[in-house]
C-alpha cells in the first residue's frame, strides 16, 4: 500500500547551540524551497483548462466500488431496468397477437323441449360444442395509442438513464470529497506530529538554559505553551482524520476503521507534471479561469444530466398526453381465427372453420374522461416546466459559486506558497541569529510555530484547490 507523502512536506532539522549552518545545508535548504514551490504548485489543476487533471487512479477505483455499493444507485438500477422492460412491453403491442384456445364443454340437464314428429331433446345443447379448438391472431394495424405509448416508454428509458448518470455524478463527487478531506487530514496529521516534535525539543532545550541561567523562565513556560498547543493541534487533526476515514468508508460500504490507499507523491506530480509551466506564472489570478462564466453555464445546460432528466420526462409525458387523446381517434384491427367444433376430438378436416375480418373502434363519448387525461398530462408538463426553470436557476448557482470557489482556493494556494517561503527564510535568519547569541530562544519557538503553521495552512489550501476543482467538475456535470 502506498502512503501518501505530499510534496510540500519538509523535515524541519534539529538545532543544537553554538552550531553553525553550513554551506551545504544552505543549499540544501533552497533546493527543498523549490522543491517546495514546484511541487505545490504541480497539484494545481492546468490553469488553462476548464477541465482539472484526472483524479488519481486510487480515487477512480474507489468511485467504481462506491457506484457499485451505493444503494441510491442501486435502486436508479432497479428503475431503469423497469423502465427498459416497459420499452419492451410497448413494443409488444406493435406486433400481432396469437393465441391457442381449447375448450371442452360437457352438460346435462336443461330445459327439454318436445316436437311433433322431431322428438325431444334439451335447449341446454343449442350453441354447444362439446370440442371447440381454434388458433387466432390479432394485429392493431392503425392504433395512435400503440404508436404514442412506445414514444413515451423510449423516453421514460432516457429519463431514467440520465437518472442514473445524475446518481453517479453525485455518488462521484462525494466520494471525491471525501477521499481529499481524508489526505488533507492525514497530511495534516504528519505536519502537526513534526511541530509536537520540535516543540518538545524547544521545551528540552529552553529547560536545560534555565537550568544553567542562560534563559529566563517564561521561555520555558512560553515553550510549555507551544508543545500544549501543537498537541491540541494533533489531536484535532487526527479527530478530523478519523472522521474522514470513517465518512469515507461509509460511503463505500466498508468497515468503519478500513484503511484508505493514498496515492504516493511520485503518482501526484506525474498527475499534475504537464501543468509546471503554466503553475509557475507569477500572473495566477489572470490565468485562472480561460472560460466565461456563460461558456461553462452552456456546457453544464448541456452536460448536466438531472437537467437532461427532467426535459426527458417532459417529452414522456408529452407521449402520455397523446395516448389519452388517442381515445378521440378511431382504431382498426385486423383478426383470423382457424379452429374446429366437433363432438369428439378428431380435428377433422369436415369440422374445421376459417373466420377474418376488420375491427373498427371508435369512442364517441366517454363522459368527458378524455378530456380529463389530456389535461391531467397538460398539468404535469406544465409541472416539469417550472421544475426545469427551478433546476436551471440552481444550476447557475452552483456553477457561480463553484468558480468563485475555485479561483479563491488557487489564489489562497499561491499566497500560502509564499507563506511558507517567508516562514521557512524567518526560521532560517532567526536560527542563524538564535546560534549567534544575538536572538532569545522566545524569538526562535515563535520562528518554528510559524513555519509549522505556514506547512498547515499549505496543506490545508493545496486540498482545497483538489476539493473546489471536483466541485466545480460537478458544476459541470463532469465526473
Amino acid at each position: 500500500m502506498f502512503k501518501f507523502q505530499s510534496p510540500f512536506r519538509v523535515a524541519n532539522p534539529t538545532y543544537h547551540s553554538g552550531q553553525v549552518r553550513s554551506a551545504t545545508e544552505r543549499i540544501h535548504l533552497w533546493i527543498s524551497a523549490v522543491l517546495l514551490l514546484v511541487g505545490g504548485l504541480l497539484l494545481l489543476p492546468n490553469l488553462a483548462s476548464a477541465q482539472s487533471a484526472p483524479a488519481p487512479a486510487q480515487l477512480e477505483r474507489y468511485i467504481d466500488v462506491a457506484l457499485g455499493h451505493n444503494p441510491d444507485m442501486q435502486a436508479a438500477r432497479s428503475r431503469w431496468k423497469q423502465s427498459d422492460a416497459r420499452v419492451d412491453q410497448a413494443n409488444s403491442n406493435l406486433w400481432p397477437k396469437i393465441d391457442v384456445t381449447s375448450t371442452y364443454t360437457n352438460f346435462t340437464g336443461g330445459r327439454v323441449i318436445t316436437l311433433p314428429g322431431l322428438g325431444s331433446f334439451s335447449t341446454a345443447k343449442i350453441g354447444v360444442v362439446p370440442w371447440d379448438n381454434s388458433i387466432g391472431a390479432t394485429w392493431n394495424i392503425f392504433n395512435y395509442a400503440v404508436w404514442e405509448g412506445t414514444k413515451a416508454t423510449k423516453a421514460y428509458l432516457a429519463a431514467a438513464t440520465s437518472e442514473l448518470s445524475s446518481r453517479e455524478l453525485g455518488v462521484a463527487y462525494q466520494v471525491s470529497d471525501a477521499y481529499y478531506s481524508y489526505a488533507k487530514a492525514t497530511e495534516l496529521v504528519a505536519v502537526r506530529e513534526n511541530a509536537v516534535q520540535l516543540a518538545r525539543q524547544s521545551l528540552s532545550t529552553a529547560q536545560s538554559l534555565f537550568k544553567v541561567d542562560k534563559a529566563p523562565k517564561n521561555d520555558v513556560l512560553r515553550a510549555e505553551v507551544a508543545v500544549a498547543s501543537s498537541r491540541g493541534d494533533l489531536l484535532s487533526a487526527k479527530n478530523m482524520q478519523n472522521l474522514a476515514r470513517t465518512n469515507f468508508n461509509n460511503l463505500l460500504k466498508r468497515n468503519a476503521g478500513e484503511e484508505i490507499e493514498l496515492p504516493s507523491q511520485e503518482a501526484m506530480l506525474e498527475t499534475s507534471r504537464s501543468n509546471r509551466d503554466l503553475a509557475m506564472n507569477d500572473d495566477t489570478t489572470q490565468s485562472i479561469e480561460s472560460t466565461t462564466y456563460e461558456q461553462d453555464l452552456e456546457q453544464a445546460y448541456h452536460n448536466r444530466p438531472d437537467l437532461a432528466q427532467l426535459s426527458q420526462a417532459q417529452e414522456a409525458v408529452n407521449g402520455l398526453r397523446a395516448v389519452s387523446f388517442a381515445d378521440n381517434i378511431p382504431n382498426l384491427a385486423l383478426f383470423a381465427r382457424y379452429g374446429w367444433q366437433e363432438d369428439q376430438l378428431k380435428f377433422s378436416s369436415d369440422a374445421d372453420y376459417l373466420a377474418a375480418g376488420v375491427t373498427l373502434r371508435w369512442n364517441l363519448f366517454t363522459g368527458g374522461n378524455t378530456r380529463a387525461k389530456v389535461a391531467e398530462n397538460d398539468a404535469q408538463m406544465e409541472e416539469i416546466e417550472f421544475q426545469k426553470e427551478s433546476a436551471m436557476s440552481g444550476i447557475r448557482l452552483e456553477l457561480q459559486n463553484a468558480r468563485l470557489e475555485r479561483q479563491n482556493a488557487r489564489e489562497r494556494h499561491s499566497i500560502a506558497i509564499i507563506q511558507l517561503q517567508s516562514a521557512e527564510e524567518n526560521q532560517r535568519i532567526t536560527k542563524a541569529q538564535y546560534d549567534a547569541g544575538m536572538a532569545p530562544l522566545i524569538t526562535m519557538i515563535d520562528a518554528q510555530t510559524t513555519l509549522a503553521n505556514a506547512k498547515a495552512n499549505l496543506t490545508v489550501t493545496t486540498f482545497d484547490v483538489l476539493l473546489a476543482e471536483a466541485k466545480y467538475r460537478k458544476a459541470l456535470g463532469l465526473r
